[in-house]
């Protein structure tokens, strides 16, 4: 499976996983998980602000803008009651689906290694 899938398969639950901690706004966001995943992570901003809008829309995200210090205001985003319940429901999905597939890969992997 290549990078591009992967992380278009998890935006939305590695989205709201950083929301349910704290209000961010894009470019914080963008940062954030690349220094959470040691560069792995990498976002741009043509994939990041969709995908914030299609929470939204779902209701599982809200913004509001704020002022900055460092220049125009930005928009903040936050987990909504609905988004934290949906990233809860995600989180146990994939740790349901992670050991799935590494027991399936630990068997095939035993078995041609004999």
């Amino acid at each position: 499976m290549r990078k591009a899938e992967l992380l278009k398969g998890s935006t939305e639950m590695v989205l709201l996983s950083l929301l349910a901690q704290k209000d961010m706004y894009g470019y914080e966001m963008i940062e954030q998980l690349k220094q959470l995943s040691d560069g792995y992570l990498q976002y741009k901003e043509g994939m990041l602000y969709p995908a914030l809008k299609r929470l939204e829309e779902k209701e599982y995200l809200k913004s509001y803008w704020r002022d900055s210090f460092e220049g125009p205001k930005r928009k903040y985003y936050y987990a909504t009651k609905s988004g934290l319940s949906q990233f809860q429901g995600q989180w146990e999905e994939w740790n349901a689906f992670q050991q799935v597939i590494r027991k399936v890969i630990t068997h095939t992997s035993e078995r041609t290694q004999k």
